[in-house]
């Protein structure tokens, strides 16, 4: 059935109309229009969607065939002016569409409106999960209602309760009625004030207090203090010891954030807990972790004792990166060799704990042992494996593998009806419905047609879904698709303008957005290079909108403009400006050594922040990459000198004690 008839199908379910109205309109529409006319077209008939009869709506749907966004016209003209007459109508789009974005675009108002009209018959009869925590809720109470399967149900709403946060007002009748059947109980109430006070919001748990017995408010109160002020736990005289489990639960949770602000008080603290309580195994490694980790950022003197303590009672991967940070701080090349070899060979096998097993060879003097892991770390393109080969003084081996893929299966899953939404969808700059439909389209796909949508997402100039997709399915050697010289004029341009390094200026948009133009942060950072609107004003001395930030060419302005800007601050050190575009140079000039010069390598091993340390990791290895991409786009007859290199410069450096004004 071709896509103009499953279009005249459609019509004639959702609008009621004689099929031989249709057809007449099919037989006598004007030839197939080409793809821009019909993009064009769309545009046309979507700003009157909802000033147009049924009738002539569905003769302008027609004379646009087999236009991909169609469904799209549809959608907005059933949601238009939603009464429960259009019941059919919902229901054959749905049908039509089911399991694809559109379904959910239709459904989910859909429901909102039955749920709004207390249809209860018609809401149960449509209701599919779909994340709604809303609609969830009135499903659950309509079921209960009905006293339908109740103890699975009871044991759905226990789940919804008993969260972190308050739920919507829209649960409220169900929680009410779950309550009213003897369902909530002491147990429920003390997890979720845990789960409240630490790291949820805790302001709920005034309320939950209310729904314990007398004798058990004092731990909501606990609760509530403690994550308030951890300095609560110092006085261990409001801890009664009735409830001893819960009460050595908050003070470990409450140590574990004062130590961040008062290591004295919180050992002293620990001392006193110990012989007043039993603490679980559990408890005492969550004690130990927490003090190890912030004593060895802090570099206080008591930091490898608790290093130490910690791997004994727990072997934390991050108690061990921090143990290996601390030790190379301080330049203890045996100690971090029998690190290493004494610990877990699961952890350590890790390329960062066999790269500074061979540093420490090395500085000890042993070339051997130390050439022989790094031989074994330089076959593999990472950030570790290109400072092993600059070590060596050797060639970088990128691992460069392009993929292959049938031209017959390539043109198979370009003409899958969600691929041509995906594609049309991003013509008209409509990137988040157009990423929901290229999803679907990968969800019925096998790994090999999933590596060939990577390639087709490559071609379209969809280098942030190519870049996804090579990630999820493990094949990480198409090197040019995973690192596409993407927006290249605009990024060259801003990058030379700025007399900054082009490959620097695109390492930086492929970590920051994958060159995804639309990125918006948790932070609400835009577009390719993640600014700021902050930063933005401040480099431009004016406001500039969100909507403009989204713009590559306003955004690769910005961003060159900025690593321009703090590039200046840091006396030119590429690696410094790294760090600060993440965590910003007063902080990154915090980090800087105290007494003598460290290598490069061994500085960015110690950032204490790991969000900065691991993106530093990856600008490097990135800005590496692009480095050679752009010396083969040069045609240069003359190897590159290793010595030139991103890394060869990188084992060469040392930072600074100071840099700057």
């Amino acid at each position: 059935m071709s896509n103009v008839i499953v279009t005249m199908y459609c019509l004639f379910l959702i609008f009621g109309m004689f099929l031989s109205d249709v057809a007449f309109s099919l037989e006598n529409r004007s030839p197939e229009k080409e793809l821009e006319s019909q993009r064009a077209e769309f545009l046309r008939i979507e700003k009157q969607v909802w000033s147009t009869s049924d009738k002539d709506f569905a003769t302008l749907i027609i004379n646009l065939g087999d236009y991909p966004l169609v469904p799209y016209l549809i959608e907005k003209k059933i949601l238009h002016g939603l009464t429960t007459k259009k019941v059919d109508q919902v229901s054959a789009f749905l049908k039509e569409y089911k399991d694809t974005p559109l379904e959910r675009r239709v459904l989910r108002p859909w429901l909102r409106y039955l749920a709004k009209k207390n249809r209860k018959s018609l809401f149960t009869e449509f209701y599919a999960p779909m994340g709604d925590i809303k609609l969830t809720c009135r499903y659950l109470r309509y079921q209960l209602e009905d006293n339908v399967n109740k103890d699975q149900l009871y044991s759905q709403v226990a789940d919804l309760w008993n969260v972190s946060k308050s739920q919507p007002k829209d649960c409220d009748p169900l929680f009410k009625k779950w309550k009213a059947d003897g369902q909530l109980n002491e147990e429920l109430i003390l997890q979720r004030i845990a789960k409240a006070a630490n790291g949820g919001q805790y302001s709920i748990i005034a309320y939950l207090r209310t729904l314990l017995p007398e004798d058990k408010k004092y731990l909501a109160d606990l609760w509530y203090k403690t994550r308030k002020s951890p300095s609560t736990v110092k006085r261990l005289n409001v801890f009664k010891g009735h409830y001893p489990y819960i009460e050595t639960e908050i003070i470990s949770y409450g140590l574990g954030r004062l130590i961040w602000r008062n290591k004295a008080a919180s050992i002293k603290t620990w001392e006193r807990a110990q012989k007043k309580f039993t603490f679980t195994d559990e408890q005492q490694a969550h004690v130990a972790n927490r003090f190890a980790i912030s004593m060895a950022i802090s570099r206080h003197q008591d930091a490898e004792y608790w290093l130490i303590k910690s791997e004994l009672l727990e072997q934390d991967p991050e108690v061990l990166r921090w143990h290996l940070a601390t030790l190379l701080k301080e330049q203890k090349w045996p100690s971090i060799i029998n690190l290493i070899e004494k610990a877990s060979p699961t952890l350590t096998r890790a390329h960062d704990y066999q790269y500074w097993l061979a540093r420490s060879y090395a500085e000890l003097g042993n070339d051997y042992k130390a050439n022989e892991l790094f031989k074994q770390l330089a076959g593999e393109r990472h950030y570790y494996g290109f400072l092993a080969s600059a070590r060596l003084e050797q060639s970088f081996n990128f691992q460069n593998q392009p993929l292959v893929i049938e031209k017959e299966v390539i043109e198979r899953l370009k003409q899958l009806p969600s691929a041509k939404r995906a594609f049309e969808l991003k013509k008209l700059g409509r990137f988040h419905e157009a990423r929901l439909e290229w999803r679907f389209v990968q969800q019925q796909l096998d790994d090999q047609e999933r590596l060939a949508s990577a390639v087709i997402a490559s071609q379209w100039g969809w280098h942030d879904q190519a870049i996804f997709t090579f990630t999820n399915t493990g094949y990480l050697n198409d090197v040019n698709r995973r690192f596409p010289m993407a927006y290249s004029d605009i990024l060259t341009k801003e990058a030379q303008r700025n007399k900054i390094d082009p490959e620097w200026a695109f390492a930086i948009a492929r970590r920051e957005s994958s060159f995804m133009s639309d990125a918006v942060s948790s932070a609400k950072a835009f577009g390719l290079m993640q600014v700021l609107p902050s930063t933005a004003r401040y480099l431009e001395k004016k406001r500039v909108s969100n909507r403009a930030l989204m713009n590559p060419n306003t955004n690769a302005k910005l961003g060159n403009k900025y690593l321009r800007y703090l590039m200046d601050k840091v006396d030119n050190n590429t690696l410094l400006a790294t760090a600060s575009y993440n965590a910003g140079w007063s902080r990154v000039k915090s980090w800087l050594p105290t007494s003598e010069t460290v290598g490069a390598d061994l500085w960015i091993e110690t950032i204490p922040y790991r969000e900065t340390r691991n993106y530093v990791k990856a600008v490097m290895a990135y800005k590496q990459i692009y480095q050679h991409q752009l010396f083969e786009i040069s045609d240069s007859k003359t190897p590159q000198p290793i010595g030139n290199s991103v890394f060869g410069e990188l084992v060469q450096m040392q930072i600074p004690i100071t840099v700057g004004d």
